[in-house]
């Protein structure tokens, strides 16, 4: 099965398994999700957001009001959605270059997801799609919850050590990076898979505050 072809109750299941995992022997602090080499979504200077989409990328058919989760990242995933995941029901939220971010780190097992809405581009998946050559993985998937998404990354292989990164188109002019990196017990599954069951858990919680 695809990647983007994987069922809703699949994915949900997929993403409740991984993350949960094995609690390690020495837990520490531990990086946000998908920062081990995956890269960094592509900043371009705030312009002319006429003409969107272009390079390629898909556009976003609905276009969500997005200003509350700008203001609170965290809020993207529900206590329901984060104790199925096995997170804390605290996220840890930071202004990060590329915009506001929540980052859900489970020390003991090391399952981690994050969110960054990349503000500081105003050409949401379109920035991706033109710098497509920068990526040694760029593979568009089926639309999440109606939503455009390509996962990404600057290195290969990355999938495979437990990581992931979505992007996803929430308007023409804004898009969402989500984040994972699998429990510790639960390296070399499926955190593409993963990840989009995530980022599906957020669109559902952004169309719910619409």
């Amino acid at each position: 099965m695809s990647r983007g072809h994987m069922a809703t109750a699949s994915v949900v299941a997929v993403v409740s398994m991984l993350l949960v995992g094995c609690s390690t022997e020495e837990p520490g602090s531990a990086e946000p999700a998908g920062t081990s080499d995956a890269g960094s979504p592509s900043i371009s200077a705030p312009g002319d957001a006429d003409g969107l989409p272009a390079g390629g990328a898909p556009a976003v058919e609905k276009p969500l009001d997005t200003s509350k989760f700008e203001e609170d990242p965290c809020a993207a995933l529900t206590p329901e959605h984060l104790q199925e995941l096995n997170l804390p029901q605290q996220g840890e939220e930071e202004d990060a270059e590329a915009g506001p971010m929540c980052n859900w780190n489970n020390r003991e097992t090391t399952g981690n997801a994050s969110i960054i809405l990349v503000t500081a581009s105003d050409r949401g998946l379109t920035a991706l799609y033109e710098t497509r050559s920068q990526y040694a993985v760029f593979e568009p998937v089926e639309p999440i919850e109606g939503h455009p998404g390509v996962i990404y990354s600057s290195t290969e292989g990355e999938p495979e050590k437990g990581y992931c990164t979505v992007a996803v188109g929430l308007t023409d002019e804004l898009a969402m990076d989500v984040g994972v990196r699998l429990s510790w017990g639960n390296e070399g599954g499926d955190a593409c898979g993963t990840v989009q069951g995530i980022a599906e858990y957020m669109l559902q919680t952004m169309k719910a505050a619409q």
